[in-house]
């Protein structure tokens, strides 16, 4: 993985959103129906770049598996839903092609 790239949050089940309030987020302060683990109002865009800025925070595992850190990590795995993440072979960059479209015949008077 690149080391600038940020690491996506896997929250599927759905303790991570209430559809009753909307909450300040504790790290933007933007309204939001996001929940983390405790319970803490954040969007999980900020909650994974909280995680990128504070890569020696304490982190939470699930065995042998770093689920991320304490204060935002992954949902645990389970047999039906593996928190394995699967990166999209890269397709080659077509050249460019110019597109070549039809003059309009002007008809004239």
């Amino acid at each position: 993985m690149n080391a600038g790239a940020v690491r996506l949050l896997i929250w599927r089940e759905a303790l991570h959103f209430d559809r009753f309030e909307d909450l300040p987020c504790v790290l933007c302060g933007g309204r939001t129906p996001m929940r983390s683990h405790a319970d803490e109002p954040v969007h999980k865009v900020c909650a994974e770049q909280w995680n990128h800025t504070h890569p020696a925070a304490a982190r939470y595992r699930a065995g042998a598996r770093d689920l991320g850190t304490r204060r935002f990590h992954d949902d645990a795995p389970t047999p039906s839903k593996q928190t394995t993440v699967r990166h999209l072979p890269q397709r080659p960059a077509s050249e460019a092609q110019t597109l070549q479209l039809p003059s309009p015949e002007r008809k004239t008077a």
